[in-house]
């Protein structure tokens, strides 16, 4: 656990983020452990997002949303489209089917197309 500064010496477009690439200024190494990541985070700490963000659903709609509609695996990366949490970075609201899903929307992680998924089991 610890931290990296660098100076962004360029960045790259690649459509649903931004790419930095930077020199190193500082780094230092805090302690050892595991980091929380935000997948962690979500399955694990069953982080939610605040009544007042864009991206929060109420508690009893998600757990309706979640018991009708299926999710859907990214076969490339493993990600897992949720319809009850949706992709608010890519403009897919929560609550959203997959079926409902315009064609042209790629993997949040890795970019692949919608035909790359497959019914989560």
């Amino acid at each position: 656990l610890g931290y990296i500064e660098a100076k962004v010496v360029s960045e790259q477009d690649v459509s649903s983020h931004t790419i930095f690439v930077g020199e190193v200024v500082e780094a230092e190494r805090l302690k050892v452990g595991e980091p929380m990541t935000y997948a962690y985070y979500h399955e694990v700490k069953r982080g939610k997002s605040p009544k007042t963000a864009p991206t929060y659903v109420e508690e009893e709609k998600q757990k309706e949303v979640k018991k009708v509609m299926k999710k859907y695996r990214c076969e490339i990366c493993g990600y897992v489209y949720d319809p009850g949490v949706g992709d608010p970075d890519g403009g897919i609201k929560p609550g959203t089917p997959f079926e409902d899903i315009l064609d042209d929307w790629v993997c949040p992680v890795c970019g692949a197309g919608k035909d790359q998924f497959v019914l989560e089991e």
